[in-house]
């Protein structure tokens, strides 16, 4: 991988001889790839993170979660990555200083007391995120409709997804659409959320949390976004731990669990627009259990 650029689509990608000689950094040679995600590629050297992204999309989004990490520098209860973006003549790749801690994937060796300890830290950073002007991103203020991309969501799941899965889920997931839609947005709050709020992105350390990575999908939009990527990985338990802690949990818990249920149909609309069979897979199988 060293002397190879990555090829994806048709497409070249930086590779790590490109990368070390822009950096000045020959340790990068012998960089370990730790993730291979949907967006990126993500390489660790030393106490340097690196993200490669894997299509014109991602690319986009490191760009813009460059100028995101920027906006909320200081602002937040946890450290947040301090991103660059370096400009190749193969395209960019996204770099920055490696946070304490690894990913929190699940609560297995965490006791109780560590749990709630947990629990209050995570929902002070929501707290905090939440709570922060609109216009800190940069973004005008005014939010648009808070139901449009969820229709288009819809658009798309009704004219790719369904088709896919047996007559009474897609029935079943129809109307859960029908009923999130029909009851209206417009007295839904509207934040800054972090929009990918899952275990892989809350890092820590020694049961602490020690910080949060990936703010590409950071964005105005309902908090209970949040809170529904949080409870897809640690369970409505741990959601039940932050309450009191984040006010207004309970109050969230419809859309919540809507949010949650889209989880698997964004993965398998993925899988069928890149052309990846795993997401794609994942997502069907999941969706054919509920």
């Amino acid at each position: 991988m060293s002397t190879v650029a990555l090829r994806e689509a048709g497409r070249v990608r930086p590779s790590i001889d490109e990368i070390a000689q822009a950096l000045g950094r020959p340790e990068i040679l012998s960089a370990e790839v730790i993730d291979t995600g949907q967006n990126n590629h993500v390489l660790e050297a030393g106490d340097l993170i690196i993200r490669i992204p894997r299509h014109d999309g991602a690319r986009r989004d490191l760009l813009r979660e460059t100028k995101t990490l920027a906006a909320l520098s200081g602002r937040l209860p946890l450290p947040i990555p301090d991103s660059c973006v370096l400009t190749l003549a193969s395209g960019i790749v996204a770099t920055h200083t490696k946070l304490p801690g690894t990913p929190l994937l699940d609560l297995a060796g965490i006791d109780n007391a560590a749990r709630q300890q947990l629990a209050s830290a995570l929902a002070d950073f929501l707290g905090a995120l939440h709570e922060l002007p609109l216009d800190t991103l940069g973004v005008p203020d005014e939010a648009d409709d808070p139901l449009t991309e969820w229709r288009s969501l819809f658009s798309d799941v009704d004219g790719k997804v369904l088709a896919l899965l047996p007559a009474g889920i897609a029935t079943a997931i129809r109307g859960n659409f029908e009923r999130f839609l029909s009851a209206g947005g417009e007295q839904r709050a509207q934040a800054i959320i972090q929009g990918d709020f899952g275990t892989g992105n809350i890092l820590v350390d020694h049961g602490r949390a020690s910080g949060v990575i990936d703010f590409a999908g950071c964005a105005i939009g309902d908090p209970a976004y949040d809170l529904a990527s949080l409870s897809a990985g640690l369970g409505e338990d741990f959601l039940a731990l932050m309450r009191p802690y984040y006010p207004g949990i309970a109050a969230m818990q419809e859309r919540i669990e809507f949010y949650r249920s889209t989880f698997p149909l964004l993965d398998v609309l993925f899988g069928l627009d890149h052309g990846d069979d795993g997401p794609l897979n994942a997502g069907l199988q999941t969706l054919r259990r509920v």
